[in-house]
């Protein structure tokens, strides 16, 4: 009597040991590329959100700065000020941090803001320049605009702050 014996196909406890440890090695690495660019995107984001809504005050700032006849507040030559008011027109224009935002008022309207809530405002100044030409006697006012802000997250992998800082004419003949 000859007793047959055949071979079954199939994995062995060792082989099987391997393919998942190797498996398990391959889902760690690709699990940690994805935090890091996870990361990666979001300071990106908070980059550009942050880097846009400056672009955004600062230009509807000079937009109203270099249409004002006359400035309020900074009121004498190199005074800084944490607000701003201008007369453009019959209306007088302020700009202010409120609620950690930078707001603009005409007259006695409701507050519009015009910045973003995902950005926090932590510093808002304003300087008052003034360059008088003797020969003309005549003086040309400027205000110098200096922003400091931060992206609005408890996240440090969304964390960015940065500041801006510029100049702009009133509209005066000189």
């Amino acid at each position: 009597m000859k007793i047959s014996l055949k071979k079954i196909a199939g994995f062995t406890l060792i082989e099987l040991m391997i393919y998942l440890a190797i498996l398990s090695v391959i889902t760690v690495v690709v699990a940690d590329a994805f935090l890091i660019l996870n990361k990666g995107k979001g300071g990106v984001e908070a980059k550009s959100e942050l880097n846009s809504n400056l672009r955004f005050v600062i230009e509807r700032m000079k937009r109203d700065v270099s249409s004002a006849s006359s400035l309020t507040t900074p009121n004498t030559t190199a005074a800084t000020s944490s607000s701003l008011v201008l007369v453009v027109g019959a209306n007088s224009i302020s700009y202010t941090i409120t609620n950690d935002r930078i707001a603009r008022q005409v007259d006695a309207q409701p507050v519009e803001y015009i910045s973003s809530d995902k950005v926090k405002i932590t510093s808002l100044y304003f300087n008052r320049l003034e360059n008088t030409n003797t020969v003309l006697d005549k003086k040309r006012i400027s205000v110098e605009i200096n922003i400091f802000a931060t992206y609005n997250s408890t996240s440090p992998d969304w964390q960015y702050s940065q500041s801006e800082r510029t100049s702009v004419d009133l509209n005066q003949d000189f």
